[in-house]
């Protein structure tokens, strides 16, 4: 017979059960796959486990997990919110426990995340040195807080730089290729003028891309196109997407890192940081005119 520790009872005995829970919407995402990675590599060498919950951006899932994860006492949480209300729901609830991409949702919780309103400006700015002066945004759900934040640096950039640029402009929907397919579709019927887009995650840019060639339309030289994330994908040359980069596996170091400090002072901070990553422009292909 093969002996088996069981982790519940071994965590009565020692008040650990050596499992952290990361809780994210999104797995299908390259992003969040990269920042797993991050956790994961942090947690093995601090000798824990992982329990990886999937919500599928289902605010009722994500209750669901934060009420079995803590059933099974991991020793600290890792999340990126859905539902605001779930937010203070841990807030309400001592365990240990680092966001991602979470202040806006919850200011007693420590948060890590790329400085998205900086990232969405710096959009703005490269779209305006190239030479781009109608532009749109392909919009996350108004439920993102990276979505919203990306909108307002990029909307701002857009009036200081005197581009062309207001609300109707901004198509919102999912974090998805369909969705950046779609919406592009009825951007170009709605706003036939528009000469360049910026697509809240790459993931959408890759939709937005293969609309405009659907049409015979040049990304790049007829209509730029830059994406936020910069996943692997981006560089091939078959794609050549310009792209704002965030430090994806180095955010999920910080996330681990930040809750294993907790988890060791067995207590959440007092003082809840907030640590803003700078993001980077990476410019390719999708914004050349030339």
């Amino acid at each position: 017979m093969v002996y088996r520790p069981n982790t519940i009872a071994r965590g009565l005995v020692s008040r650990s059960t050596k499992t952290i829970a990361v809780i994210f919407p999104d797995i299908l995402n390259p992003v969040f796959g990269e920042i797993t990675t991050g956790i994961i590599k942090t947690a093995n060498e601090n000798d824990y486990d992982v329990f990886l919950c999937i919500t599928n951006w289902d605010k009722d899932k994500e209750r669901h997990f934060l009420d079995a994860v803590q059933q099974k006492q991991v020793d600290g949480i890792i999340i990126n919110f859905v539902d605001d209300n779930n937010a203070k729901f841990l807030e309400s609830n001592p365990i240990p426990a680092v966001g991602f991409e979470s202040w806006i949702a919850s200011k007693k919780i420590c948060s890590v995340s790329t400085d998205n309103y900086r990232g969405g400006y710096l959009a703005a700015e490269h779209l305006k040195e190239a030479g781009y002066t109608q532009p749109a945004i392909i919009s996350g759900p108004v439920s993102s807080a990276a979505a919203v934040e990306r909108n307002k640096g990029f909307a701002q950039g857009c009036v200081d730089l005197l581009l062309d640029f207001d609300e109707s402009r901004i198509y919102t929907g999912r974090f998805d290729i369909s969705s950046g397919y779609e919406l592009t579709k009825t951007l170009l019927q709605e706003h036939p003028d528009t000469d360049a887009i910026f697509s809240n995650n790459d993931v959408i840019a890759l939709g937005v891309l293969d609309c405009l060639q659907e049409k015979g339309i040049q990304a790049g030289r007829e209509i730029g196109v830059i994406g936020f994330d910069n996943i692997r994908f981006s560089g091939l040359r078959q794609i050549q997407l310009t792209s704002i980069n965030q430090p994806k596996y180095g955010i999920g170091k910080i996330l681990a890192d930040q809750l294993f400090e907790q988890i060791q002072n067995n207590k959440r901070e007092a003082f809840p940081r907030r640590t803003l990553l700078e993001p980077s422009l990476l410019c390719r292909m999708t914004t050349k005119k030339d």
